[in-house]
């Protein structure tokens, strides 16, 4: 494994008053056609994109309000032809009293597979990736859009949104969420068997699909089954809705 371990970034720190000291840092890498991609940022919010390249770009930007809590904040990068791994590291034990904080924006493969991004306390948006996708965030919202593979999305404290070109019958979909609503949108010719449950908040679509148990509670099929779903949320409302009918998700 080619391993770059990349603590000094590429600009030179810029002194902000909203955001203190800065460091931005920028590095592309070569990767399959279905590489694995896999990310894990404790502080700050990661936008995934996919494009019609063989590489993985990596920008990112490092704030904190003093330079050493700055070069603190190290970013890993693992890389050969068929994975490359992106994680941010602090020295000794990271507590929320470090103020460093790392903001991603990485463009993939389209058919790369996500096989392990996870935040702490931030943002995850994806869009574009026709490969599997497994996230979680504890502390953030997760958008996704136009997904086609197997998906695993969690978050504790979040709102989690997902919209699917298309599905596969062999790429089940779970989506999970503690605190925070789940919508979910699929075509509007969707094929597939659903289970959700929800503890305190119901269950909506616009499928026709029948919800049970106080309205906390579905187990249906449709159009025949097809690709299947698991939806579980403990506090907040579970949405299934065509694509066509829902709003596309807003990416920042």
């Amino acid at each position: 494994m080619r391993t770059a371990l990349l603590a000094a970034l590429v600009a030179p720190a810029l002194l902000s008053s909203s955001t203190g000291l800065q460091d931005e840092f920028h590095q592309t890498y070569r990767l399959t056609p279905h590489g694995r991609v896999a990310l894990e940022n404790i502080n700050g919010d990661v936008h995934i994109i996919a494009w019609d390249r063989d590489e993985v770009e990596i920008r990112a930007i490092k704030r904190g309000y003093s330079q050493e809590r700055v070069e603190d904040a190290r970013i890993q990068v693992d890389s050969t032809p068929d994975a490359i791994t992106i994680k941010t590291c602090y020295p000794g034990f990271y507590d929320n009293n470090h103020h460093a904080a790392v903001e991603y924006r990485v463009m993939v493969p389209r058919h790369a597979h996500l096989t392990d991004v996870k935040l702490v306390n931030g943002a995850l948006a994806i869009s574009g990736v026709a490969g599997d996708v497994h996230a979680s965030s504890v502390n953030g919202t997760i958008k996704a859009e136009r997904l086609a593979g197997e998906t695993r999305l969690s978050t504790v404290n979040g709102m989690l949104q997902a919209v699917f070109d298309s599905l596969d019958p062999a790429k089940p979909i779970s989506l999970n969420s503690v605190s925070g609503s789940i919508e979910l949108l699929l075509p509007f010719d969707a094929r597939a068997e659903f289970k959700a449950d929800t503890v305190s908040g119901g269950i909506e679509n616009e499928f026709g699909l029948p919800a049970d148990r106080g309205r906390n509670h579905l187990a249906a099929s449709l159009r025949g089954g097809g690709t299947r779903i698991r939806l579980n949320n403990v506090n907040g409302t579970i949405t299934i809705i065509p694509a066509w009918r829902g709003r596309r998700l807003r990416f920042t």
